[in-house]
């Protein structure tokens, strides 16, 4: 026995060794290590390997446990393997689980984490929409000076270290949530020193200030401009009737000036009008020009602001004269380069489709940048000459499937742009750009 298993130890390091470096091998271990599957749908992993390894090599389900000889009970999935020596890996009910491709049974040579999603409908969007934004706190968006009793020009916030995108949420423990909160606060306080409560990024931290009397205003000041909310118009993206959340945008709302995301007090959104559009030129941005209907068939609040879009609810029911019944989403492995098209508003309230082309896909990014897609709608470009600002969120339908949403424009060339995956968007709910208004406040 002990003359025999030195001979089994280099058997096994012969087998691994040809496995490696065969070409047919390199691609077994490129193989994504995570796939996504709907349940009913399967995937075919081809294993052209040499003849000899062929009965050497398995694929079989692992489950969560860190052990790779623990095998789950019931496991959302099937690995079913053919005569060709491939497998097929059949995603059976929701859930995720390891997959692991083994050589002898028990050596690992390549594991994927593959999940099971259940397939889902939702009611697709195209619809035109205002946003009406409340940050929480308001933002520093610039300095400006104020004329002391020498007649110097002083900055007292910006000396104490303020910082433009700076949130103010406090002053001397009492909230600030719009100008006028700020305002009233530093004319209370007068020329003694108060505390602000300030958020940059992830800390929150106090900064002592004294405000100066400003003969120009007749108020008190302490050399800030600020701004509390943004409006702007933008697209639905669509709407569940199951729990009656909405996503739109497919992007993150930023202040202008700061280029920062919003965080989010409270705002809601409405039925929109476009009632002109500004083309888009190389170097140029467009825009769509429009006007809120507060008696529209729109009505919801806003929960969240993120990077894939902003959420929240609409309780009335939302229906699309383009599709009668809600429509299945399609995730990121099932989208493919090839034609599509964008459901969206360019006149008054009514949703029509364009044509476009989806070039490149990008399964692996969570940028919100996952397909670049390009206009050919020849209508479309004469109108808005092409992707233009307010088009944020049109959703993208390819193969009768709802896959995403347009994101952004390239600046130099506005008949391409990106698009974000449904499952980005999926992610922020809970079931499983605008443009913001440049007006400041001096204080």
């Amino acid at each position: 026995m002990r003359k025999i298993r030195p001979l089994i130890g280099i058997t096994i390091a012969v087998l691994f060794l040809a496995l490696c470096f065969s070409p047919q091998a390199r691609m077994v271990l490129t193989l994504p290590e995570n796939q996504k599957l709907v349940v009913g749908e399967s995937n075919q992993i081809v294993l052209d390997l040499p003849s000899a390894l062929q009965k050497y090599v398995q694929m079989q389900v692992v489950g969560e446990s860190s052990s790779v000889f623990a095998a789950p009970i019931d496991p959302p999935v099937a690995v079913n393997r053919h005569s060709s020596g491939g497998y097929e890996i059949v995603a059976l009910k929701p859930g995720r689980v390891d997959v692991a491709i083994k050589l002898l049974g028990y050596i690992p040579v390549k594991s994927m984490a593959v999940e099971a999603v259940a397939p889902r409908r939702v009611v697709v969007g195209g619809h035109s929409i205002g946003v009406m934004l409340q940050s929480r706190g308001v933002m520093v968006v610039g300095f400006a000076p104020v004329v002391d009793n020498s007649g110097e020009k002083v900055y007292p916030a910006r000396d104490k270290g303020m910082q433009i995108g700076d949130l103010i949420l406090k002053v001397d423990g009492q909230g600030v949530n719009t100008e006028n909160d700020l305002a009233r606060l530093i004319d209370n306080h007068r020329d003694q020193e108060m505390v602000l409560t300030v958020q940059r990024r992830e800390q929150v931290f106090e900064v002592p200030v004294v405000g100066y009397y400003c003969p120009e205003t007749q108020r008190y000041r302490i050399g800030l401009y600020v701004r509390d909310g943004v409006v702007g118009v933008g697209t639905l993206t669509f709407w569940d009737p199951q729990t009656h959340e909405y996503a739109a945008l497919g992007h993150i709302i930023i202040d202008a000036d700061t280029r920062q995301g919003i965080k989010v007090l409270s705002g809601k959104v409405v039925s929109a009008s476009v009632q002109t559009i500004k083309p888009a030129e190389p170097g140029r941005p467009g825009e769509k020009i429009g006007v809120f209907d507060s008696e529209g068939q729109l009505s919801g609040n806003i929960t969240k602001n993120t990077p894939f879009g902003i959420f929240g609810r609409m309780n009335q029911e939302i229906t699309n004269p383009l599709q009668r019944y809600s429509m299945e989403v399609g995730y990121a492995h099932q989208v493919r380069k090839g034609k599509a098209q964008i459901y969206t508003v360019i006149n008054g309230n009514d949703i029509e489709a364009f044509d476009i082309v989806i070039e490149k896909v990008y399964p692996e990014r969570q940028n919100g940048k996952g397909m670049i897609i390009r206009v050919t709608d020849p209508r479309l470009l004469n109108v808005t000459g092409g992707i233009v600002q307010g088009m944020s969120g049109s959703p993208i339908i390819q193969n009768n499937r709802i896959v995403g949403a347009v994101t952004h424009v390239f600046l130099n060339d506005p008949q391409r742009g990106y698009g974000v995956f449904m499952d980005n968007m999926l992610s922020e709910t809970s079931d499983s750009p605008i443009k913001s208004s440049r007006v400041s406040t001096n204080y």
